[in-house]
Order: C-alpha cells, then structure tokens, then sequence
C-alpha cells in the first residue's frame, strides 16, 4: 500500500518537480496540494503532469491529512517562499494536534535550516517567522547527515547553492586538509530555475540567453549554512566568500571551490580524500584525478559528479548538480524516503539526460 504524500505550496517551480517525480515513485502517491486559493485543477498549473488533483486550502488539507494518518504514515512536503513555511506549519501541527508528530515533514525553504533564528536574522535580513517556536529539524544533506535523518519526522532540506558547497569542501574538512584560518572561495554558475516560477529579470529568457553575470557580491544567504557544517566538521574559524553568477541555461549549478591546502598533497592523493568519503554514496560520483565534470551528464538527475585536482598548494573542486532536483526536489524526496525507512533512491534518477 503506497504512502499518501502532500505538498504545500504546489504553484511553485520545485512542488511541480516534486509532484512530477511521485507520478511514478514506488511507494508514494499524490493525495493533494494545498494552495491559497484551493479550487484550480494540479495540471493548470504544471501541465506537464498527468494527476487529476484539484488543489485545496490548507484548512481542508489538514483535515484530510489527519484523516490520512488515521490510516497509517503519511508525508508533507512544505514548498513554500522562504518566512512563509514556519508560519503556515504552526498553524498546520496546531489544527493537526498529537497527530503531527506521526507526520513527517519536509521543508524546502530556508526556515528551519539554521541552528538559530540569529543566525536566520543574519542571512536572510528579518527576524525567523517563529522565533519561539521548535526548530528542531535535522538538517537534511544525506551524506553528511543520515543517521539523523533516517526514520525522522522534521527535516530542513538545504539550499541549491549550499548542497553544491557542503558536497565539495565537507570531506577536505573531516580530513584536515584546509590551512588553518583560510578563505573558501567559491564560485558557482546556476541556471535560470534557480529563480523559481514566476518570471523576472534574473530569469526571463530575452535577459539570460546569451548572457551572464555575477550577483550577491556582498555575500550569499547560502554560505551560513556552510559555515554551519564547517564548524562541526572542522572545528576552526574559516571564512567562506561565494560568487554566485547566472547562467544561460535552465537546469544545473556548476561548482567552482579553491581550497587552500594545510599541506603538500597532489591530485591522487587528493582525489582519494574525496572517493574515500563518498564511498557507497549512491548519488556521488568522483571522477578520476583531474576530472572535470558536465552539466549534461547530472541535468536530469539527483546525480553529484565532481573532479579534484590540485595545482601548488592549492586543490580546486569541480562539482556539478541539477538545482532542481538534488539541489531542490529530488533531495526532498530522499529525505523523505529516509523519514519512512525507504530505499533513500527510489524514485529518483541517477543517470542524467546526456542531451539538454
């Protein structure tokens, strides 16, 4: 018997990825969606679905939701614009009662990321929607985090920008490999989806074809949650600068990371750092020393392919993702099938499309 799964939010870019891969997931089915107004049909908004769901306010959904768990687990993705998931799922556990906590719960925007609504205050420029409230979601980057995440009930799915930094510099980290005091310097190219759904100037297609540019020059929101990680991992003060800038295309992020290097190491020796972390990871994929990986062969998938190579004292970390899906969707999915004790890769893709 398949899992009854919600989303909250299903108007957006990543609720229509989520729901796109649940058509055809092996233990999970589309119960509903929950949008502001409740009455269009699913595939108005994502026509590129089959489901026949006619979305619904969040009242009647949790009213159904509770009913779903009367019967057995059940799950919610929240996909909501960051400052708006806290809210709506206070109101959500109030109305739902000791229900809520049988249901587990992945959020996709930045709420419950951070440790701390200071450090949310410092990111994201405005005080946490709930500061007095629980924020006790693990975070959710499998392959840092798995044994937290296996059988929870409330996980913080992380940032696009933030899962291709904590998957390129973490193993260098735990394996004390970064001079003491240094600078991380990234630099990362994302796709036009990065903006979400609705169109805009950093998005719409006469402005990106053909063009690109940097931004978030004073400091990207997505670097606190790698300073985050790289506090447990490393336990020195480093410093973290990204340059994010727009691509010309839809999907993907490519990840540029210069690490200062504590010692001499050449590129095998290297490279072994970061096989030797990922070994078995089933989404990670470190290509032979000096490497480099393609958006083509990722997009598509919630694949991870990187390549490390090492020049003087200093090791460059290339690493590839689709912004959707591993950076987005597809890792909602994975730890959602490790709140439920799953097979964390059912219904997800590993090889890429090859052709964009």
């Amino acid at each position: 018997m398949k899992i009854p799964i919600w989303i909250v939010g299903a108007k957006g870019l990543l609720a229509g990825e989520l729901a796109r891969l649940l058509e055809d997931h092996p233990h999970y089915f589309l119960a509903g969606a929950v949008t502001r107004e409740g009455s269009e049909a699913l595939i108005h908004e994502h026509p590129f679905l089959t489901s026949a769901i006619t979305c619904v306010a969040v009242g009647q959904a949790t009213a159904e939701i509770e009913r779903d768990l009367a019967s057995g687990p059940a799950g919610l993705f929240l996909a909501l614009p960051h400052g708006e998931a806290a809210g709506v799922w206070k109101t959500m556990a109030c109305e739902l009662g000791s229900a809520a906590e049988e249901l587990a719960v992945v959020d996709l925007s930045a709420d419950f990321r951070l440790q701390s609504p200071e450090h949310y205050a410092a990111a994201y420029g405005r005080e946490h929607p709930d500061p007095a409230g629980d924020l006790g979601f693990v975070y959710g980057l499998p392959e840092l985090y798995r044994s937290e995440l296996t059988g929870a009930r409330r996980v913080a799915a992380p940032g696009c920008f933030a899962t291709a930094m904590q998957l390129a510099c973490i193993p260098a980290a735990a394996a004390g490999l970064i001079a003491p005091g240094a600078t991380l310097l990234f630099q990362g190219v994302t796709g036009s989806s990065g903006s979400g759904a609705v169109p805009g100037k950093g998005c719409h297609h006469p402005y990106r074809n053909g063009n690109f540019k940097a931004y978030s020059l004073a400091g990207h929101r997505h670097e606190a949650e790698v300073l985050q990680a790289l506090a447990a991992y490393h336990g020195q003060e480093l410093k973290v600068h990204l340059v994010p800038h727009s691509g010309p295309f839809a999907r993907g992020i490519h990840m540029t990371l210069s690490l200062p290097l504590a010692g001499d190491l050449n590129a095998e020796e290297a490279t072994s750092v970061w096989s030797e972390f990922y070994a078995g990871e089933p989404f990670i994929q470190v290509l032979p020393a000096g490497g480099s990986p393609e958006l083509r062969w990722v997009v598509g998938s919630n694949r991870v392919s990187l390549g490390v190579h090492v020049r003087d004292s200093v090791c460059t970390v290339l690493l590839v993702l689709d912004n959707t899906l591993k950076g987005g969707a597809g890792q909602a999915l994975q730890n959602m099938n490790l709140c439920h004790n799953l097979p964390e890769t059912a219904g997800l893709a590993r090889a890429g499309l090859g052709v964009l």
